[in-house]
């Protein structure tokens, strides 16, 4: 069965490394997209034969968005689905200590881009598709030093919120709040046994995909691996 296209934004991270492998694993073509070629390259290498190609790029701004989506769209024919997992990092800074420029830099980075995303693929995506950005638990708790992160993602739900209260028709916008700690390449040896692994969060991101009546959104999570490829409680 051909499960059509998947478009993987910042699919060298973490968590997106594990959602290319799933979804190359269920029987999907795709695009893997990213900043950093040769991190790219290395994720190429890494599933060698697999009906992956790989395409430079960010979304920084709506042009950006524009210009991946071209450059994705060439690679592979044709596009049906969407996942941005894209992060900025934490200025590690007490709220109170953090200049204006620091914390709209955090926000252009996780926020603005996943709305130049629906900005520039929404209304370019087949009307059965799906676009699913990937969020974190701390929208609704700070830990120290990152409250700006926990700021991001709070303004990030509502975002996706607002997008599925607007777009009524075409392609569905989705978030999945990713609510635990993640174990992916960059930390695998050292993470303790109980967090979620880039791999499961691939999983629950291909059912989402194929059983999307089963994952009323538009705002889901993932708080447990018990929880993987099943609707939330």
């Amino acid at each position: 069965m051909d499960k059509g296209t998947l478009l993987v934004v910042g699919a060298a991270g973490d968590v997106g490394r594990g959602i290319v492998a799933e979804a190359l694993a269920s029987g999907r073509k795709v695009i893997a997209a990213g900043r950093d070629a040769s991190r790219l390259a290395s994720l190429a290498r890494e599933h060698e034969g697999a009906e992956l190609a790989c395409v430079a790029g960010d979304l920084a701004s709506e042009s950006g968005a524009e210009k991946l989506w071209q450059e994705a769209r060439a690679a592979h024919g044709g596009i049906d689905d969407v996942v941005v997992s894209v992060q900025g990092t934490a200025a590690l800074k007490l709220l109170c200590e953090t200049g204006a420029e620091e914390l709209a830099a955090s926000y252009a980075a996780n926020v603005l881009t996943h709305f130049n995303a629906a900005q520039a693929f929404l209304p370019l995506m087949p009307e059965n598709g799906m676009l699913i950005g990937i969020g974190g638990g701390t929208a609704d708790f700070i830990f120290p030093k990152v409250a700006d992160i926990s700021m991001g993602q709070a303004a990030l739900r509502m975002l996706y919120r607002g997008l599925a209260k607007e777009c009524r028709t075409g392609a569905q916008p989705r978030e999945l709040m990713i609510v635990s700690m993640v174990a992916g390449e960059s930390n695998r040896d050292s993470a303790p046994p109980d967090w979620l692994t880039d791999r499961e969060i691939g999983r629950h991101v291909c059912a989402i995909l194929d059983r999307p009546e089963e994952f009323s959104g538009p705002i889901l999570r993932l708080k447990s691996r018990e929880q993987v490829g099943k609707p939330e409680d």
